[in-house]
């Protein structure tokens, strides 16, 4: 008889956990070996070498021989380079194992294949694989573009990625990437920073099994001392801790809430399918972000995404609601998860909604990587099919922070909170107040009576020039949005002007600009969204 805790109808997004079935019930995806499986950035920065990642997992139940791994590097069609790479085999034999191998571009550029073959020996019979050993998984060479130019900047942003989970997240299905080697790869594909915001409900297990918590949460205090130790390095990607917080919304439903800076664990295990027939999470939404740490930052995690009907039905999950976003403490909404979908369409609706109440929530780009850098593999039907997808991937939606005074765990946190941010998954843009503008009208108040913005927006031929710049005001009390300027056709990777402003009839003004497809190296376009800046001194609602 299955029980409600060994039903995991959840958007398997991490490395697939093939080892795990119900019981007495028949896997397909289950084999004799631990997990193996080769990962790699999907872009990496001009003069970069790639870092291929090599997870082995569980293989304290299956211990194995690594005997040799052999790269084979494809670019248009033609093998360029085969190379083996292990001096000497390797006795696997722990839980979870991981290490870099460092490839060499050269002088490659585009898009390229990286076949990875590992021959195992398993219960002394000799294996070869390609890429992972999952039954049913396409075992496809990755995909890695190589780019020319760098990540477009400005001299004080950092992109990075604001929700993201690592091997503190395992369970039944699924598990995450060690922050380490998370944290070369982002070096590796331009990223100054990533947000680790593992489950609330996998944080407080024991650290020898899923299946089983820890009152005391050692998961939770080893992966506080691993950000502390690992920040503590030399590095340019700062790692800064969270949590994603099951709790109830208004309606007594679970949602997912981003503590970004948490120090103390909260707990949430709603719709954890830890515990059979009983999906009510410990915390309200409001009793949750009464619990963020002092300096945190309390984000909505991917607001507005479609809950599927089973989860709906088996786990009590449900919507962010108009209410919800209204609570004191949230300082803002993922509205972009993965891929510019409807989600996207929804939330982008939602936060404008709350800028028109006076409500000054930011808005963040991510991607819920669970580990993924080049494509997922997922499990479909537990435990009879696995899928594979290249959405969702770590740092392929990226949020970028205005950081002036050093980049540190706390300052990018100050950014995020205060809404210094921009959203894009290319190009980017930034709206400030010209020097010229009149900040004080004759009777000495902190609001402009006119005003001018000036509006940056930069590309490069990775993302196709610069097509379309809006800048979109709003005025609190007003049911929409209104475009104050808008230029189509602009056909550069570079763009500035100056856009003249009326305080008395605007409390706030927004950038959206979109690249062309021709050109761009994926073939589609590309965006960047500005969070607003606040033309006025009038107070958001509280």
């Amino acid at each position: 008889m299955l029980h409600l805790e060994d039903l995991w109808f959840l958007p398997f997004l991490l490395y697939a956990e093939t080892h795990y079935r119900f019981p007495n019930f028949f896997s397909l995806l289950y084999k004799r070996e631990p997990e193996i499986i080769a990962d790699a950035p999907h872009r990496v920065e001009p003069g970069s070498q790639i870092p291929l990642l090599i997870v082995v997992k569980d293989a304290h139940l299956f211990p194995c021989r690594l005997d040799q791994i052999t790269t084979e590097i494809r670019h248009e069609a033609k093998v360029v380079r085969t190379q083996t790479h292990l001096p000497q085999v390797m006795e696997l034999s722990e839980r979870l194992s991981s290490f870099i191998i460092m490839l060499d571009p050269s002088d490659l550029k585009g898009w390229i294949e990286i076949d990875v073959e590992f021959s195992i020996t398993v219960m002394g019979r000799p294996k070869v694989y390609h890429n992972d050993n999952h039954r049913f998984s396409s075992r496809s060479p990755l995909r890695v573009f190589l780019a020319r130019h760098s990540l477009p900047r400005f001299p004080n942003l950092y992109l990075g990625d604001p929700h993201v989970h690592s091997t503190y997240t395992e369970d039944q299905v699924e598990f995450g990437s060690p922050l380490r080697e998370t944290r070369v790869l982002a070096q590796a594909m331009g990223l100054s920073f990533f947000c680790v915001t593992d489950h609330s409900y996998d944080l407080d297990d024991r650290l020898d099994s899923y299946l089983e918590n820890d009152p005391e949460v050692p998961k939770w205090r080893l992966f506080q001392a691993g950000v502390d130790h690992l920040n503590a390095e030399p590095s340019d990607c700062i790692i800064v801790r969270g949590e994603e917080v099951s709790c109830r919304n208004s309606e007594g439903r679970n949602i997912h809430l981003l503590l970004f800076g948490q120090r103390e664990f909260v707990h949430g295990t709603g719709d954890s399918a830890d515990r059979a027939l009983r999906t009510e999470s410990e915390f309200s939404l409001s009793e949750a972000l009464a619990l963020r740490s002092e300096s945190g930052v309390a984000i909505a995690a991917h607001a507005f995404e479609p809950v599927p009907f089973l989860q709906r039905l088996l786990l009590g999950r449900g919507e962010w609601l108009t209410k919800d976003l209204a609570q004191a403490g949230l300082s803002g909404l993922q509205i972009v998860n993965g891929a510019l979908d409807g989600g996207f369409s929804r939330g982008l609706e939602h936060w404008t909604h709350q800028l028109l109440l006076g409500n000054r929530l930011s808005a963040l780009a991510g991607n819920d990587a669970h580990g993924n850098f080049n494509r997922y593999r997922q499990i479909g039907i537990p435990f009879l099919t696995m899928r594979e997808s290249t959405s969702h991937i770590f740092g392929r939606m990226r949020t970028g922070v205005f950081v002036d005074e050093g980049l540190e765990e706390q300052s990018i946190l100050r950014a995020l909170g205060a809404g210094q941010s921009i959203l894009t998954d290319g190009p980017i843009a930034r709206v400030q107040f010209s020097p010229r503008a009149d900040l004080h009208d004759n009777r000495g108040r902190s609001e402009a009576r006119s005003m001018r913005l000036m509006i940056d927006a930069i590309s490069t031929p990775e993302f196709g020039e610069v097509a379309s710049v809006k800048v979109i005001i709003g005025t609190i009390g007003r049911l929409a949005e209104q475009v104050a300027f808008e230029y189509e056709g602009v056909g550069s990777f570079q763009y500035q002007t100056e856009v003249p402003i009326s305080a008395a009839g605007a409390d706030y003004a927004r950038v959206e600009i979109w690249t062309l497809a021709d050109g761009a190296f994926d073939g589609t376009r590309h965006f960047c969204l500005t969070n607003p800046v606040w033309l006025t001194g009038r107070p958001a609602r509280s």
